[in-house]
């Protein structure tokens, strides 16, 4: 049951960065904008331009500084193709658990092509390993973001210009079954593999990002001849890491998707969805000590916390119970305490724990000083 007078969590700010975290590379410092005429300190330059990579102050992910690249159809070949990219040394070590976080944008002028490009690749390391194509690349491809991991291409669905697209990457550089690789886009778990994933050698893949486009040095059909990139809040973690310390999400704000909401028990002219339906006009009720509103984002995803609005809740605090759940079977436990009684408008409180993999909320109401009924306005998982 609820306890009286604890208090809603203030909002989350963002912490410096944990030891797992080895390079952040996110502009704001001056020593790392050294672009165009060079690569950040310990990085290699894969560029032959003087605007294949910049840094600029529009548009940012955060802070006041991003870098831009920009590859050209009739530019140079660098290092074998044509590309604008920046590589970490061919040094990782055999076996490594490393975790990858990023921000890309892609601007208007980035149309669909039928000639595909990475914006970011693992590259097998370059001696006493299988050559070909690198295990692991994020592409855009027919107006869409896809991976490429070990051949399989997995399709992640239509891009969208001119936002930025957080990403986050897990992997355990193994040849055997004892890989892993998981993939998160704006907080939602979109790839979960087990098994190899790469080839051998004597070290681990090492990471590159910026744009590679191969048909223009093959000579491939293309429609377009610009390809121009915006990367932010670039993170590389070891296995001391976790998502929260490698996401471009910095705090506990995004609001999740919502596809169904579900109750133990509602009053048929205050149903589940009225809760979840952007209006504060409206509410779910259910009557009864442990009434609980259950709603389904519709996939695994990183959630922190929740924003509800009670109803008459300027005039009555609520207690109540916060369970998350990746499957809708097995809840654990994220938060317990009392609305304040105080605004119609919706609170936000945050798990106890920090984020976490899950996929449902279920709110449960304990107590109000007026009556037995919970009456729930709006409510709205957050993200990561």
């Amino acid at each position: 049951m609820a306890t009286a007078g604890v208090a809603l969590a203030s909002v989350q700010t963002a912490q410096a960065d944990p030891v797992g975290v080895l390079r952040t590379l996110d502009w704001e410092q001056s020593a790392d904008r050294t672009l165009p005429t060079a690569a950040p300190t310990g990085l290699n330059k894969q560029w032959g331009t003087a605007y294949g990579a910049g840094n600029v102050t529009v548009p940012v992910r955060d802070g006041s500084h991003a870098a831009r690249f920009e590859l050209r159809k009739n530019d140079p070949v660098v290092s074998g193709s044509k590309r604008a990219e920046i590589s970490q040394r061919d040094e990782q070590p055999a076996g490594a658990d490393r975790w990858y976080g990023f921000s890309i944008q892609l601007p208007s002028i980035w149309v669909a092509d039928t000639s595909a490009e990475i914006v970011s690749q693992w590259h097998q390391c370059d001696s006493g390993c299988p050559g070909g194509s690198p295990p692991l690349a994020l592409l855009t491809d027919e107006g869409r973001w896809k991976i490429d991991f070990r051949g399989e291409i997995i399709d992640l669905g239509p891009y969208t210009t001119g936002v930025w697209a957080d990403w986050v990457f897990h992997v355990t550089w193994r040849t055997d079954s004892t890989g892993l690789l998981q993939v998160w886009r704006n907080g939602e778990r979109v790839v979960q593999r087990t098994g190899a994933t790469h080839g051998g050698g004597p070290r681990s893949p090492y990471f590159k990002f910026g744009i590679y486009k191969w048909d223009w040095n093959t000579g491939a059909p293309s429609s377009t001849t610009t390809r121009v990139m915006y990367y932010d809040s670039l993170r590389l973690g070891d296995e001391r890491a976790a998502y929260q310390d490698v996401t471009p999400q910095r705090s506990c704000t995004r609001p999740a998707t919502v596809t169904t909401a579900s109750a133990t028990t509602y009053e048929p002219a205050n149903p589940p969805a009225s809760a979840v339906d952007g209006d504060l006009g409206t509410r779910w009720s259910g009557q009864g000590f442990g009434a609980a509103l259950i709603i389904d984002t519709g996939a695994v995803r990183q959630l922190c916390g929740t924003s509800t609005a009670w109803h008459r809740g300027n005039l009555r605090w609520n207690d109540y119970t916060i369970h998350a759940s990746p499957d809708g079977v097995s809840y654990t436990k994220v938060w317990e305490g009392r609305s304040s009684g105080t605004t119609l408008s919706p609170e936000s409180v945050f798990f106890g724990q920090g984020a976490m993999e899950a996929r449902y909320v279920k709110i449960s109401f304990w107590a109000n000083p007026e009556n037995d009924w919970a009456s729930i306005t709006e409510t709205r998982p957050l993200g990561m």
